[in-house]
């Protein structure tokens, strides 16, 4: 065990699951979870902890089992460090987030739900995790899965902790359905406006050749780019019905190599920040996203701000990047997002300057099922302890010394 204090705020680095329950269940105070620290100024900004536990030491592979295809792991694994050892056996974790060359972890990645554009094909990352071990604030472990003890008990713990952002305690391990790497991948560009690209988007997601991903860029006027992977036959074999889809081969680029990576790095560049910008991530239903770039584009307008929209309409997930003084941006995020709202869909706060924060809520008003959400957390949180203020308004922190055990 490591400890390492920064300022007022310690940090401590178990290497083992022992070893964090046993710190947990010995401290008192809030706490902070981190594993690459990625996506530490996604949603609400938690309170100053009195502790910040890493995951940098609970990251070696646990299990591996080529011939059933699952992994056991740390969760302060490197997905990168992961997938270049499952590839030494044709395998791969099927999960592609542009967070990966920046050294995201497995843990970190299933606390923020972070995916890429393969989900389209594989699912989300809550639908490859088989088990999980989960470090509660008062050091009680608990193993999806397997044996249950009594705050846990009928929870399906894999589920639950996608997307939860640290808020119900430590992820120390996680076991994960792997899939065959394949063996040949190509991809086909065409521009499209952003009226075409939700309706062309379902209609390839419904078609039988089966895309692996399709994500749309307002670059060059807007273009979607359509992923098919699988046997080398099998993906040849897609190239004609495909770009009838997709309106015609003449207007259809196929992509494979160095320039099919190239395509989709400058694709996934719409998903992270510039300098000093501020990411906001809208989720609707699938084929929206012309509504979501009209709403945008209005917002922009009125406030006086610059924006980009990157999208994968076929999932319903839209990243838009704001630019300029703070209050305008504020005022921008807040029309979108009550457009967004009229759709059914919503708005949470990815990066962002700091100044930002005084200008709008990161995560915006409570969705229907928070009640369902905060009983979760009193059960297994009941003192508030782990990253309160990280969901905002969805999960009141209680002042020190208020316990929330009230159910």
């Amino acid at each position: 065990m490591t400890l390492v204090n920064s300022t007022s705020v310690a940090v401590e680095r178990p290497e083992s699951v022992t070893e964090a329950a046993d710190l947990l269940r010995g401290t008192d105070g809030p706490l902070l979870f981190r594993g690459a620290g990625t996506k530490q100024a996604w949603a609400g900004r938690p309170v100053e902890p009195a502790l910040v536990v890493e995951t940098g030491r609970l990251s070696s592979v646990l299990a591996y089992n080529p011939a059933d295809m699952t992994v056991a792991v740390g969760a302060g694994m490197p997905l990168r460090d992961l997938q270049d050892l499952l590839g030494e056996k044709g395998q791969w974790l099927a999960l592609d987030p542009s967070t990966e060359s920046a050294g995201a972890t497995v843990g970190g990645l299933l606390g923020t739900g972070d995916s890429g554009p393969r989900r389209l094909r594989y699912g989300a990352l809550r639908d490859l995790v088989i088990g999980v071990t989960l470090v509660l604030s008062d050091g009680t472990v608990a193993r999806g899965g397997g044996t249950v003890i009594k705050n846990v008990a009928g929870y399906d713990l894999p589920k639950l902790l996608y997307g939860s952002l640290g808020t119900l305690g430590l992820v120390a391990e996680v076991v994960l359905r792997l899939h065959p790497r394949p063996a040949a991948t190509a991809t086909a560009t065409v521009q499209v406006p952003v009226d075409e690209a939700g309706e062309l988007a379902l209609r390839l997601a419904a078609s039988p050749l089966e895309p692996a991903a399709v994500d749309w860029g307002d670059v060059d006027g807007g273009l979607l780019a359509v992923r098919f992977e699988g046997t080398p036959a099998g993906v040849e074999g897609r190239r004609s019905a495909a770009g009838e889809l997709l309106g015609g081969a003449a207007g259809v680029e196929w992509r494979t190599g160095a320039d099919e990576e190239t395509v989709w790095q400058r694709l996934a560049e719409g998903h992270r920040p510039e300098e000093e910008e501020t990411l906001a991530v809208a989720g609707t239903l699938p084929g929206r996203t012309a509504d979501v770039a009209w709403a945008l584009s209005e917002a922009a307008e009125a406030s006086g701000v610059r924006t980009a929209l990157a999208s994968r309409p076929a999932l319903g997930l839209h990243t838009a990047r704001f630019a300029g003084a703070p209050a305008a941006v504020g005022a921008a995020v807040t029309a979108w997002r009550e457009r967004v709202l009229a759709m059914g869909g919503s708005v949470l706060l990815r990066d962002r300057p700091a100044a930002v924060d005084a200008e709008v809520d990161a995560v915006g008003p409570p969705p229907s099922s928070v009640g369902l959400l905060r009983s979760l957390h009193r059960r297994l949180d009941p003192h508030g302890r782990c990253a309160p203020g990280r969901l905002g308004s969805w999960l009141p922190h209680p002042a020190p010394g208020e316990d929330r055990d009230r159910s």
